[in-house]
């Protein structure tokens, strides 16, 4: 027989859980750049399971290089025309939809022509994406368009977060042929911080993602020594005390963000290193249980704290894990 008591707890039990259910990620549209590599392929075959775990919509995008590309030598057959390009996206994902058993509507498959950053990132606003998903590495050379430079710039334009999918383990599960299954399950998210409110808003995307998936995070700041440096009049002074001073103040920060409301129900540990920022959050991807990276961009800039802008694109470029950029510039609400 339940008593007064069991119904109060079980009612407040149900809340926590329905305002965890708010409070977790929701990705409702996905947009997956194509050029036909085997990296783009590659990105879609991951992209479907993670579709199906939050029950989004794929868009699909192939962007034909600029009228400007045929001035360049040999460059001709870049072009493909729109008949051609969308005979070839039906031919190539043909194969993907028979062994995966979903469907690419063709409302949902774009061909455009332009810089693939600008038009990657004009089609994420048009059809409000939620993330934009790709490789590092497309085709190189002249014989394809370079879809490496350009996973920087839509890194750096976004209008929502970009699953960047490189490295190391991920290039593991292409192997393994473990891609088409793996969906979006990390064990541990590496978020780093720097307390700036634009960093904020990569902890607070990388609580909702955890809520959503089961992950712990690992809060992470790197004390930056040669800034202390800077400030004395010799070179060769000791500066240990500076830095240790530094540490205190940071495990402070780390307290009161680790602390905050968003964070509540979420395992969460922090870990404070000196050294090289990029080096610093590059080596921890590394560590064999961190699965994924959660930055944002513009962080604080000059030298009170590392720029965490120019970090993530670092990031995107030498981690050994996928990483996920969040756009601190008023596109993504929290």
């Amino acid at each position: 027989m339940k008593t007064i008591s069991d119904e109060s707890e079980s009612s407040t039990t149900s809340a926590v859980k329905t305002a965890a259910r708010e409070q977790s990620l929701r990705i409702k549209t996905i947009l997956v750049p194509l050029d036909f590599s085997r990296a783009s392929m590659q990105a879609l075959k991951y992209a479907i399971p993670l579709a199906e775990e939050f029950k989004a919509a794929i868009h699909l995008v192939h962007v034909q290089p600029a009228d400007e590309m045929t001035a360049l030598s040999r460059a001709g057959h870049l072009m493909l025309n729109c008949a051609d390009a969308i005979a070839l996206m039906q031919d190539r994902l043909a194969e993907v939809q028979h062994k995966h058993d979903v469907r690419f509507w063709p409302d949902n498959c774009h061909v455009v022509s332009g810089r693939p950053f600008q038009e990657i990132c004009k089609l994420a606003r048009e059809i409000e994406a939620d993330l934009i998903v790709l490789p590092t590495r497309g085709h190189s050379g002249l014989k394809h368009v370079v879809l490496g430079s350009t996973a920087e710039r839509v890194v750096r334009y976004a209008p929502c977060p970009v699953l960047v999918l490189r490295g190391a383990k991920y290039q593991s599960m292409v192997l393994d042929d473990a891609v088409g299954t793996a969906g979006l399950r990390p064990r541990k998210l590496l978020v780093p911080v720097d307390f700036s409110d634009c960093a904020l808003t990569g902890v607070k995307y990388a609580a909702r993602l955890a809520k959503s998936t089961g992950a712990s995070l690992r809060l992470f700041h790197v004390v930056f020594p040669y800034t202390q440096v800077l400030a004395l009049d010799r070179v060769g002074a000791d500066v240990t005390p500076l830095i240790e001073a530094a540490k205190t103040a940071v495990r402070e920060d780390m307290s009161k963000l680790a602390r905050m409301e968003f964070l509540r129900g979420v395992p969460c540990e922090t870990e404070i290193r000196t050294g090289s920022t990029i080096d610093e959050i590059c080596g921890e991807t590394e560590q064999p249980e961190i699965d994924l990276v959660v930055t944002s961009t513009h962080g604080r800039s000059g030298f009170k704290r590392a720029l965490l802008g120019s970090v993530a694109e670092h990031v995107v470029r030498y981690a050994e894990c996928p990483v996920i950029i969040v756009p601190s510039r008023g596109a993504l609400v929290i």
